[in-house]
């Protein structure tokens, strides 16, 4: 290996190092109340060497939020086949969703509110080449939806990418009232289990073409 590969291998080691202290604090204190001070201090680095590296908590929160899209494609890719069924893979891709909140509590919310306050400002050009890899979930469901699209199998008046996001979205919500149903006292007797089940059962007389 040469210096010079040695030295970008060891300047990611330490973007790493950062993220991990970086989602210790935020995890436990959320974004409003984390600070630069605090990373720096959990990642036992100069704040002047964390800002070489970030040049604020957003964009480190924006970092983290990219971590979870690669986590959520990974569970995505496991559970989808070429020889399963256009609506065997859509519920599949679901379920996964639905695992990973309740698997990954920190990272799905850390993934709402990196879509909901969604901010052009952090997007880095080192963002960008991770959202040009494979591991994006949105890519990944696209394609499923197209699929379905393709064969005469899923209705053709939308595109697939407005599936994509819209299906996205009401799942997102779906899963946000299942966490939050104790609010809701008409649904105290209702298990998560079925919410989400309904939901997709919904879906799936939404998605599919008119015979």
């Amino acid at each position: 290996m040469g210096i010079t590969e040695r030295k970008e291998r060891e300047k990611e080691q330490r973007r790493n190092d950062i993220l991990d202290a970086a989602e210790r604090v935020f995890f436990k204190k959320g974004l409003e109340q984390a600070t630069m001070d605090d990373i720096a201090n959990k990642a036992e680095l100069s704040k002047g060497t964390l800002y070489l590296y970030f040049k604020s908590k957003e964009e480190l929160y924006f970092a983290i939020g990219i971590r979870a899209h690669q986590i959520l494609w990974h569970m995505f890719e496991k559970v989808i086949s070429p020889d399963k069924k256009v609506m065997d893979n859509i519920f599949e891709i679901g379920k996964a969703f639905v695992r990973f909140a309740n698997e990954y509590p920190d990272y799905f919310r850390t993934m709402v509110h990196f879509e909901a306050d969604f901010d052009m400002h952090y997007i880095t050009e080192q963002h960008k080449r991770l959202f040009q890899t494979e591991e994006d979930p949105m890519a990944l469901f696209v394609e499923i939806l197209q699929n379905g699209i393709d064969n005469g199998v899923l209705r053709n008046d939308i595109s697939a990418s407005q599936l994509a996001h819209i299906l996205w979205t009401q799942t997102t919500g779906v899963l946000k009232l299942a966490s939050t149903k104790d609010f809701h006292p008409d649904l105290h007797n209702v298990s998560d289990e079925e919410i989400i089940m309904n939901h997709f059962e919904i879906l799936k007389y939404g998605l599919l073409k008119n015979q």
